[in-house]
């Protein structure tokens, strides 16, 4: 993302809101609030916007953009439409956040950032499968990110049997030579969109009730240990070039928001994006939710800016 580095008298500036994470509702958030006149800082710790669809190998359900554009395409719209906003945007890891009073305080990058408004839309993390294996090939070959990697390997495994996975696995078997599907359920829980596909398709394996154990290997992946969780039988999947794609849930990063309510890790706020702390709203993913897509997380930002642009007018 062309970052725009601020300077030292741009760190002293009270904003009016910092929107931590720069995803699609970080982004929706930032776009009304600027429209509304609200001097407005982005920090993002990564260096292009997205969150985690920047890794996935297609959008698909988002109303008005095209389905099987990648990630990273979906990625530059959102960083066109930041720069045209006129939002300052910093990439850098926010390290602790003091959101009580009327002026909240943000630490990012070892600077102090201060505004009127926060809007938490810093998202989740994917979690990373566990099991036995050595340092060098999980660095290697444990992948969370599709597009990036497809091409290295003959052979991919999934793990997972959500929507997300089941529809990287199809991207893999479209791909790759061959696709096992490893899943602790026993059956798919992906929509027919993606699992009646998965289901059909020739190059395809389905390995239900099943998780991995350990994973032997050098240089490369030379042997998958499977074991089924229900009988307790145990299979030895054999490669020559393999990589482990896993796409098995999220946790919220809500670490360093302490004085935001919580509920199971997730923030609670309510139908205006206000947590239980005036002028500080939560979005997207990192908040609680029944449903977690592009849409619902573009819908939370704009609820929150233009909320925020109205406590803001409210104060003067």
């Amino acid at each position: 993302m062309p970052v725009r580095y601020l300077k030292k008298k741009e760190n002293k500036m009270k904003y009016d809101l910092i929107i931590i994470g720069a995803g699609p509702a970080g982004v929706s958030s930032a776009l009304y609030a600027t429209s509304r006149g609200l001097k407005t800082l982005v920090l993002e710790k990564d260096e292009n916007p997205g969150g985690t669809l920047k890794k996935v190998s297609n959008i698909t359900h988002f109303t008005g953009f095209n389905t099987g554009e990648a990630g990273t395409v979906f990625s530059k719209t959102l960083n066109s439409q930041l720069e045209q906003c006129g939002a300052k945007v910093l990439q850098g890891k926010v390290t602790a956040a003091s959101l009580k009073g009327e002026e909240k305080e943000i630490i990012c990058n070892g600077e102090k950032f201060t505004s009127k408004t926060v809007i938490i839309a810093a998202g989740t993390s994917q979690n990373i499968p566990d099991f036995e294996i050595l340092e060098e090939l999980k660095n290697k070959h444990l992948l969370n990110d599709a597009r990036k990697y497809y091409k290295n390997y003959e052979n991919v495994i999934v793990i997972g049997g959500s929507d997300g996975a089941a529809k990287e696995a199809l991207f893999f078997s479209q791909n790759n030579k061959h696709v096992d599907l490893i899943i602790r359920e026993e059956k798919l829980a992906a929509v027919p969109e993606f699992s009646q596909p998965i289901l059909n398709a020739k190059n395809i394996s389905i390995h239900y009730n099943s998780v991995i154990s350990k994973v032997n290997g050098n240089e490369n992946i030379e042997e998958v240990l499977l074991e089924n969780t229900t009988t307790k039988e145990k299979e030895t999947l054999k490669f020559n070039n393999c990589g482990i794609f896993y796409y098995i849930g999220s946790s919220p990063n809500t670490e360093i928001f302490k004085e935001v309510e919580l509920n199971k890790g997730y923030i609670l706020v309510d139908e205006k994006m206000k947590t239980n702390i005036e002028g500080v709203y939560a979005v997207g993913d990192i908040r609680v939710k029944e449903v977690r897509q592009i849409s619902t997380a573009v819908s939370d930002g704009a609820i929150a800016a233009i909320d925020a642009a109205k406590y803001i007018n409210a104060k003067k």
